[in-house]
């Protein structure tokens, strides 16, 4: 009877340390998740400042399209000097836009497979947990 008694605890030990063992490894998991999260969002709000400022600049250029259709019935030399701002206000809102849109679709498909594959991991470890 003795040993079968320290067979019971050294079995009970055991489980108690796969308990704290996968408990533990849960927990570092979601750690791992939160600041790959964390990580994705940077870049998505970088991506989004991005936009924002082809929007700013985009905003700009129609200003001065503005500006110069109403100089056009006035004097040339001020609808040269506001085609030109406008120009350069679109070039710099399309480089701002371009590469904002670019990180967005690169960033995107990587965050959402990210989370699905760590719910997928987590379901798989809570079921393997209660059999």
């Amino acid at each position: 009877m003795a040993t079968g008694n320290a067979a019971e605890h050294t079995i009970a030990e055991l489980l108690s340390e796969l308990s704290q063992e996968s408990t533990a490894l849960v927990r570092q998991e979601l750690r791992l998740m939160r600041e790959e999260l964390t990580d994705q969002g940077r870049q998505l709000a970088t991506s989004a400042a991005l936009l924002g400022g082809a929007g700013v600049l985009g905003l700009g250029a129609f200003g001065a399209l503005t500006t110069a259709a109403i100089a056009a019935a006035g004097r040339r030399h001020t609808t040269r000097g506001a085609l030109m701002i406008a120009a350069l206000y679109g070039a710099g809102a399309g480089a701002l836009a371009e590469t904002g849109v670019r990180r967005l679709g690169h960033v995107a498909p990587q965050a959402v497979g990210t989370i699905q594959r760590d719910v997928k991991a987590a379901a798989g470890g809570m079921r393997r947990a209660r059999t």
